[in-house]
């Protein structure tokens, strides 16, 4: 990996700012689209069949 040298922003302009955050962005969505797809896995939670969690425990039952 590379390091940058980057200037401070605030002796960029505007538009160099608004530049950045764009190619910073780009490279984002590219890496996205070109990373490999992760496998697809069976992960137990450890739970048995007839155990719930919920996040809110709180709730009521419904029967």
């Amino acid at each position: 990996m590379k390091n940058l040298e980057l200037a401070s922003p605030s002796e960029m302009s505007a538009s160099a700012r608004a530049g950045e955050i764009a190619a910073i962005l780009a490279a984002a969505i590219v890496r996205t689209l070109v990373a490999d797809e992760p496998k697809q896995r069976a992960v137990g939670l450890g739970f048995l069949p007839d155990q719930r969690v919920h996040t809110t425990p709180y709730q009521e039952e419904k029967l």
